[in-house]
């Protein structure tokens, strides 16, 4: 019955149907073995989180029973949610909680875990310089350890800055950078999976071809378009 309940659960959560996806994930908890806890609890804070009406209070609960559960590198990506999720009521408390992460990663030479955190930091500092610079570590970072997934959203958060402080050349360029990068990373993907992957980044081709529009550079903007929906 729980596995059940599981699967209509997370029929509901892709959905995005949060409320129904919750009162789900809670009664499977009830009676959850030690494998499917963790899966439960770390759902069960996102649709408190993700749901119209966010109780923090409520998912920052599961998630620090969650955390209990979570030792050495795991506990510390755990904390990135948590941060993520205390940053609504607290940003400032969250922010010092990831310098302490920061500084336990690599500390214990944990380098897969800091581009997140980089990303994760900039968010909270948004429009700033040490946004930028914690950006800019980002990229740095994941180009080291290969994350093409912290590497890329480096690159859209540093264009999205910029463009909300109006500096559209700036932002494309950055938006270039990500584009290029997915066409190279498209080169070691299998034909079957890389529809699915350049869609996974539409919106970054979106981004790009209104910030061309917005600077009247209209050929760019169809050229950008036409990029996106190339598969190949």
């Amino acid at each position: 019955m729980g596995n059940e309940l599981i699967t209509k659960a997370d029929k509901m959560y892709d959905r995005e149907l949060f409320d129904q996806a919750l009162n789900l994930y809670l009664e499977a908890l009830k009676n959850a073995d030690e494998i499917d806890k963790p899966y439960l609890l770390r759902r069960i804070a996102e649709c408190y989180f993700y749901k119209d009406n966010s109780d923090i209070d409520k998912a920052l609960q599961y998630e620090e029973e969650l955390l209990k559960q979570k030792t050495g590198e795991d506990l510390l990506r755990e904390k990135i949610f948590y941060v993520t999720i205390l940053a609504e009521k607290d940003r400032e408390k969250a922010l010092n909680m990831l310098k302490e992460m920061l500084e336990e990663a690599r500390s214990r030479n944990i380098k897969s875990i800091l581009p997140e955190i980089y990303n994760t930091m900039g968010l909270f500092q948004w429009g700033t310089d040490a946004a930028e610079k914690n950006f800019k570590s980002a990229m740095e970072e994941a180009s080291k350890t290969k994350d093409l997934e912290n590497y890329i959203l480096a690159l859209q958060n540093l264009a999205y800055m910029e463009a909300e402080r109006g500096n559209n050349l700036k932002a494309l360029d950055y938006l270039k950078n990500a584009m290029d990068t997915i066409d190279d990373a498209m080169k070691g993907i299998s034909k079957t999976k890389r529809k699915e992957f350049k869609e996974s980044y539409a919106d970054l081709y979106d981004q790009a071809a209104n910030l061309a529009m917005d600077m009247e550079d209209f050929d760019l903007a169809m050229e950008i378009a036409q990029r996106g929906k190339k598969l190949d």
